[in-house]
């Protein structure tokens, strides 16, 4: 009986094992990339012959089956804009009332807020999420580089799992076959730059120009079996030689996926690309019988045998003249095409929107006719958001996923001795926060997702959304300039909102730093007085540090004796004119004169 040496249990130099492994998965596996060149076309509009990262791609257009009506194209970019508008945020619920695991949380929010804008990664999740329209299922990398956590999207194709291994979407081992240039792996394994060199370069023969001298490179990963186990295993290798081996603690891939649709069994999604492709190509071919009905259907003129017609006066000459012998010409214009024909590709256009979720009107930016107000607006976005809850709870779970690993990659690091930090930018600051100051452990908190924003995005429907909060009494109309963040009112929103938005920075300095700042007579003090009210009985709920709860009572207090002190103000009567005042002392007199006149008075 044959033993099987598997590639995480070589003891050295794996990259033998390891590409005779990829082989075989690669050999069962020709049918998916076959779908995804396939999709990748039919989305593209052009015909391509292999995969970017198997082989040498070709992108000769072919004219003669050219997509002239791209529903493909069309749905996923709708899709994609609708669903990855959206810019989640990661929040976390600590477990108790521990004020300090709180503060920590909240920094945990600005720490993962800091990591998503450093990374880029909303502008790279939306590439994501349309390779899961295309191919079924997109990818994300997340690593750590030259110190800093970074996130990189994944063509689906570079990914391999074994389809035994992964019936149930749980594989152990997972492949990602990339072709890179050589003088780039020698950059990062300069130990290995003579074996890189004499490796064979990637596509060798194919191609007489080569822009640079690439190999085909594999990092492979092995999970360990349970907790503690020791065959968890991560290498890096070539052809020819094993550029990095060391274990692999981590009971997940350092990769996020997100799938357009599950299937029932498998690691691979179904793609909106795959579920319409069948209309996709019966489209085509009506459009291909119309296209050849049309070009057949040109006027003709029957001249009977046997005539004396000249063919050349059957011209375009006004008013001229043909003489004839026998029957006169006949001129037929014949129909083009069946009613029924565009009728049937009126259906199929229909029906694929239908498969789809998608209104025709979204795909082309139009609202429907009679829907001018805010309400209507918005009820109208929510009806038709309905259909992709399912994908943009997807879309969603694919942040709180990355957030995760974000934070691994953060504890990874500082474990071994390097400071990790990272700038989050705030609407009114920037801050460094240090992963040494929040240093959660995982089963200390519990992550959700909410997005940017719970207001509607069209500005009519944000409009009435917000009169609608201020006349139910939520907010007021101060709280309601800082929710309409138009550019154009951006100007005079922060002058109007610039007394709330100073009391929330000094409140925040209080509560969170302990650092105290007195009320000021140009303030807008009962605001800030009854601001500060609410922010102390949160914070006391939240059971703040005693010290920091006492600044916020100075605070009201010393705002409360300063109302009090320029009410009296306001109230003292004023001088007469022209002379003192009946009653006031005269000018001349002093401070013990007038305080033993008044003693001496008689009381009114």
């Amino acid at each position: 009986m044959k033993i099987v040496n598997y590639w995480w249990n070589e003891k050295s130099e794996p990259h033998e094992e390891l590409f005779s492994a990829v082989a075989g998965v690669v050999s069962v596996q020709s049918g998916r990339e076959q779908d995804n060149v396939a999709h990748m076309s039919l989305y593209g509009n052009a015909h391509y012959t292999d995969m970017a990262s198997f082989g040498d791609m070709g992108s000769t257009p072919n004219t003669n089956h050219r997509v002239t009506l791209n529903i493909i194209q069309s749905m996923c970019d709708t899709v994609t804009a609708k669903v990855a508008k959206a810019r989640p945020r990661a929040t976390y619920l600590t477990h108790g009332g521990n004020w300090s695991m709180q503060k920590k949380a909240k920094l945990l929010e600005r720490f993962t807020d800091g990591q998503f804008y450093s990374t880029d990664i909303y502008s790279i999740a939306p590439q994501v999420f349309m390779d899961a329209c295309v191919f079924g299922t997109g990818c994300m990398y997340i690593y750590q580089g030259d110190g800093k956590i970074e996130v990189e999207r994944v063509f689906p194709g570079e990914i391999l799992v074994d389809d035994h291994e992964s019936r149930y979407a749980k594989p152990r081992q997972m492949f990602r076959r990339k072709i890179m240039a050589k003088d780039v792996l020698v950059g990062m394994f300069p130990e290995a730059e003579k074996k890189i060199n004499e490796a064979v370069s990637y596509g060798e023969g194919h191609s007489e120009y080569k822009a640079s001298e690439q190999v085909e490179c594999i990092e492979a990963w092995h999970l360990p079996c349970y907790d503690g186990a020791k065959d968890g295993r991560r290498v890096i290798a070539i052809e020819n030689c094993t550029l990095l081996d060391e274990p692999w603690e981590r009971s997940e891939f350092p990769f996020v996926f997100i799938r357009w649709s599950n299937r029932l069994m498998g690691f691979w999604g179904q793609g909106l690309a795959e579920q319409l492709t069948g209309l996709q190509l019966e489209i085509n071919n009506l459009l291909s019988m119309i296209q050849e009905q049309m070009h057949l259907a040109t006027p003709k003129v029957f001249v009977e045998n046997g005539s004396e017609i000249v063919p050349g006066h059957l011209n375009n000459e006004i008013w001229g003249i043909v003489k004839y012998n026998g029957t006169p010409p006949q001129m037929v214009a014949p129909r083009t095409t069946s009613p029924e024909i565009f009728a049937h590709l009126d259906r199929l256009y229909s029906r694929a929107y239908e498969i789809a979720g998608v209104s025709q009107l979204a795909a082309q930016s139009k609202k429907p006719s009679g829907l001018d107000s805010g309400v209507a607006l918005r009820e109208f976005q929510d009806i038709e958001t309905e259909r992709f809850m399912i994908v943009a709870q997807h879309y969603e779970k694919l942040f709180l996923e990355a957030a995760e690993q974000m934070i691994g990659l953060a504890r990874e690091i500082s474990k071994n001795g390097n400071a990790y930090e990272v700038l989050s930018h705030g609407d009114k600051d920037i801050q460094s926060i240090k992963w040494s100051d929040i240093d959660l452990k995982r089963d200390q908190y519990v992550m959700k997702v909410y997005p940017t924003s719970l207001l509607p995005t069209t500005p009519a429907a944000k409009l009435q959304k917000v009169i609608e909060m201020v006349q139910a009494g939520m907010i007021d109309n101060q709280e309601a300039r800082g929710l309409l963040d138009y550019p154009d009112l951006e100007a005079v929103n922060q002058l109007a909102t610039a007394s709330s938005d100073g009391i929330k920075l000094m409140i925040e300095d209080m509560v969170e730093h302990g650092r105290y700042h007195p009320p000021e007579p140009f303030m807008n003090l009962s605001m800030a007085i009854a601001m500060i009210q609410s922010a102390y009985l949160r914070a006391k709920i939240n059971n703040a540090p005693e010290e920091n709860l006492d600044l916020l009572r100075r605070f009201m207090q010393e705002a409360i004796d300063m109302l009090s002190t320029m009410a009296q103000g306001a109230t003292a009567p004023a001088p007469a004119m022209g002379g003192p005042e009946m009653g006031a002392p005269p000018a001349n007199m002093g401070p013990d004169e007038v305080a033993a006149e008044q003693m001496a008075a008689p009381i009114q």
